[in-house]
């Protein structure tokens, strides 16, 4: 409480933002509370407060390989009085929850959070109030009396050097930039009326300051992370039920497709199709952001076997979804553009899941199997898998118009609205050739990945591979009307290679994962792991440079048993995000992040590399001891990680709160966000600074 004595003095500076959050155990011991804000991060210790400021996420950075940097910058009060505790003010309604690896006995349930923050006594008659606002955090000082004012002496460590301007502003100069301390106001408040007092800083050396009247980090220390699970769910009914892919609008709303084999699975009041037709049935279901409901889930498909496989969302909030189906009645709307029957498909539902935008049959083979799907900015779909089918619309003037081959990959870009084809076009040899992956460029380049038995599969000059291995991967450009190909290589070891899944940064790198068996799959030096190890299938993950004539980056990943990379994601820095399962108990994992071990016998993993692929920023283990395997990732508007996929564990880590928290089925899908904050190590260091 403010001390209103007549002659008290109180002395407003510096500012800072949103609530303040107890330390129950979630945190270092010596912070007692904590708060976020824009790209910086504040712990409130004893003694100091430690403010670590990021790199700013939009900014581009000249190589994909430069990690996200950061600063650590401490406020001390340097002599002040000890064992100081900073008190909780104005609890506000609602509570944090902390669920940090596999222990539940380490979880933090409830954590309260207050408006404001006080010290009481840092120096004999100063107290010091913490407070959020619109501009951020305001620090009010409380002096008894005026003669005190020589007591306050703070100290700031991490920083170049300290400047007053011309206003009487101080000046923090550190890596990323300058912080800015407004210029003291001072005032006393007499008989209720305040009166201003001449106030400013006062230098004491080059580092400390106080007040006159007229924190402890390394720059060579690594890029970690901070990982919380936000929210984590089973989603399902009765018997089985599969998470193939997720995406995640610009709200973090998560939208996740796959397939259930059984009634009972959760749809929605008005969603498109609430009735389970028999066989496998394909559905769709949007989180709300929090993943404590649903927005709409709904099934999808007719009388026979519909399984989906990609889904991709728009700007409008719509989902699009391809997938394959051996159903005579398959939801068709009228005008798509195929409404004969096919056996692959490509839906968009409305926003509220109460309706199909369009809906169309795509080809005539009954091997046919739409595999993965994007959508780019003005909603046209780019749908990628296998066909066999010899009349599958290619469009004039398309790369490849007739199927070479017994099955050829396919790349197809829809119109907007369903019922014509933008492109369409054949990718393909002599052989079999199929993808899994699809992704978008800026520009509008479809890239497409996957394996072939062609020994003629359309390669560019100066590819990076142009030796068929069997099995061959490959990673292929096109033009942006598909007409022709910007790269076009192999990529993989003399053993079997299976590319799974395809992104593409800002920077145009294209990076895959998936599973190999070959010992000489092509590395880079200075790789994360450069051998296979003992595992009959590893994963892979490798990054191409904008040409595709060279690798920017690539390494194994895995222990000594089976493991597979499902999906891949990266960020505006770079950054590679992997996810998928293994039974290995020695798959690399960062344990000083997010500790976590192999539980049951396989689990999923989700592992974050720097942009170069050298080393890992976090890596774990996610799943319960019965079985459990991520299938898709995708990264949301606030760095968020979502993933997907199935689990049989019934102590798989949910959280309170969440949509389902228990089991339904013999094995469900799951969907789990993890919070990361990226910011360089600190050393909260307790020793007290002295002139």
């Amino acid at each position: 409480m403010q001390n209103h004595l007549n002659d008290s003095m109180l002395i407003n500076k510096t500012k800072l933002p949103l609530s303040f959050v107890k330390n129950n155990g979630q945190e270092d011991q010596r912070a007692h509370f904590t708060t976020n804000y824009k790209g910086r991060r504040f712990f409130f210790s004893s003694d100091r407060i430690t403010s670590v400021e990021l790199e700013p996420i939009g900014e581009q950075v000249p190589e994909p390989n430069q990690p996200r940097n950061g600063v650590a910058l401490e406020l001390s009060f340097t002599n002040a009085n000890t064992n100081l505790i900073p008190e909780g003010v104005f609890q506000l309604e609602g509570y944090h929850h902390y669920f940090r690896g596999n222990d539940s006995s380490k979880w933090q349930n409830g954590v309260p959070h207050y408006k404001e923050l006080r010290y009481n006594a840092v120096w004999e008659g100063v107290d010091v109030e913490v407070s959020a606002s619109e501009d951020g955090l305001k620090m009010n000082w409380l002096l008894d009396e005026p003669e005190r004012i020589s007591s306050i002496r703070l100290h700031w460590e991490g920083a170049d050097r300290l400047d007053i301007d011309e206003m009487g502003n101080l000046l923090i100069h550190h890596a990323l930039g300058t912080l800015t301390d407004l210029a003291p106001i001072a005032y006393q408040e007499i008989d209720g009326v305040k009166i201003p007092v001449s106030c400013a800083y006062q230098r004491y050396g080059d580092f400390d300051f106080g007040f006159q009247l007229t924190g402890d980090y390394s720059t060579d220390s690594p890029l970690v992370i901070d990982p919380i699970i936000q929210y984590s769910t089973y989603l399902g009914g009765s018997d089985f039920q599969y998470g193939n892919a997720i995406a995640v609008d610009d709200l973090g709303q998560a939208y996740v497709t796959g397939y259930v084999n059984s009634a009972g699975f959760p749809v929605t009041p008005g969603a498109f199709q609430t009735t389970y037709s028999g066989n496998e049935e394909a559905y769709i279901t949007k989180f709300s952001s929090n993943g404590e409901s649903l927005i709409y889930s709904t099934y999808l498909g007719g009388s026979g076997r519909d399984y989906s496989w990609g889904i991709a969302v728009d700007t409008e909030y719509c989902a699009y979804v391809t997938g394959q189906t051996n159903s005579v009645n398959f939801p068709i709307t009228p005008d798509a553009f195929q409404t004969t029957r096919g056996y692959m498909f490509i839906t968009k539902i409305a926003a509220n899941g109460e309706s199909l935008v369009y809906s169309t049959f795509l080809g005539n083979s009954t091997e046919d199997q739409g595999q993965a799907i994007a959508v780019d900015s003005q909603g046209s779909a780019y749908i990628t898998g296998l066909t066999a089918s010899t009349v599958l619309p290619s469009t004039p003037g398309a790369f490849q118009t007739t199927l070479p081959g017994p099955s050829s990959t396919f790349v197809t870009k829809m119109s907007p609205d369903g019922r014509s084809l933008i492109y369409s076009t054949y990718l393909g040899g002599n052989n079999s050739a199929t993808s899994f992956g699809i992704a978008l460029d800026t520009e509008g380049h479809a890239y497409v990945t996957g394996v072939t038995g062609a020994t003629d599969f359309p390669l560019t000059p100066n590819a990076f591979q142009t030796t068929f291995v069997v099995d061959a991967g490959y990673v292929t450009k096109f033009s942006t009307d598909g007409s022709s190909l910007i790269y076009s290589t192999f990529i993989g070891g003399s053993g079997n290679n299976t590319p799974l899944s395809i992104a593409v940064d800002p920077l145009g790198y294209a990076s895959i994962t998936g599973l190999t068996n070959s010992s000489d799959y092509p590395v880079t030096p200075g790789a994360f792991q450069p051998t296979k190890g003992l595992a009959v299938n590893q994963v892979f993950v490798s990054k191409i440079s904008p040409s595709g004539g060279s690798l920017f980056g690539s390494t194994y990943l895995g222990g000594s048993v089976i493991s597979t990379g499902a999906d891949i994601k990266t960020d505006a820095q770079g950054h590679v995000y992997v996810t998928g399962y293994t039974q290995a108990s020695d798959f690399p994992t960062t344990p000083n992040v997010f500790p976590s071990s192999l539980k049951g016998q396989v689990n999923a993993f989700i592992t974050i590399f720097k942009a170069d692929l050298t080393s890992l920023i976090v890596s774990y283990y996610l799943g319960g001891s019965n079985g459990d395997s991520s299938r898709g990732i995708e990264i949301g508007p606030d760095g968020a990680i979502y993933t997907t996929g199935e689990t049989s564990s019934s102590d798989f880590p949910v959280t309170p709160g969440a949509y389902q928290t228990t089991l339904i089925g013999r094995g469900d899908a799951f969907v789990n966000k993890a919070a990361l904050a990226f910011y360089n190590q600190v050393s909260l260091n307790m020793i007290k600074l002295t002139n």
